[in-house]
């Protein structure tokens, strides 16, 4: 059965911000955009669905434009950068969060959640930074003393995705990443 994609502003159904219109416009612009469209339509919208529920985690400024919006977006009352939100639409900004996040999800479906088992780094921590030249791996230890990600003070997709408190900004309510970070270099 194929996946239903519902991008209705202010919709009771609606399961992602973007349509694959819009989706696709933006990864034609991007290195990946070829990859992107080699999915085909139903792991794209798969994937934005998916992207969107986990961008449905994260607290945002404002408040939702109806009682019976199945999504946080539209909202009212929220400001990032002069540009104050409001019922009609969703910042653009949102939109490519939610592809960019597609499109990394698509590629690994199990990066936030992780495979059952372990990831080979020790408990409570997670690769935040690779760097190929001279080696250099970067962690970072969950804001919380508990070892597992259930209760740590960090959503679990700003966790997974850190680039991604920078990308949506000040559309965010409140800031993340009062993990400490450890360094680990090879000499």
């Amino acid at each position: 059965m194929a996946p239903t994609l519902d991008a209705t502003i202010k919709g009771e159904n609606a399961n992602s911000y973007c349509d694959l219109a819009f989706a696709t416009a933006y990864a034609n612009n991007q290195a990946w955009g070829d990859t992107w469209v080699a999915l085909g339509a139903d792991a794209q919208s798969i994937a934005l669905i998916g992207a969107t529920k986990w961008l449905e985690t994260l607290p945002f400024q404002g408040s939702r434009c109806t009682a019976t919006q199945a999504l946080q977006w539209p909202r009212s009352g929220a400001t990032c950068d002069g540009v104050t939100s409001d019922c009609v639409g969703i910042p653009r900004q949102i939109k490519t969060a939610e592809v960019e996040l597609a499109f990394q999800l698509s590629q690994n479906p199990n990066a936030i959640i992780g495979p059952p088992g372990g990831g080979g780094t020790a408990a409570g921590t997670y690769v935040k930074r690779n760097k190929l030249g001279d080696l250099e791996q970067e962690f970072a230890e969950y804001s919380s003393a508990d070892a597992s990600c259930d209760s740590c003070g960090d959503p679990a997709v700003i966790s997974a995705f850190p680039w991604l408190e920078d990308w949506l900004g000040c559309w965010l309510s409140g800031t993340f990443g009062s993990s400490k970070i450890l360094l680990r270099v090879r000499s």
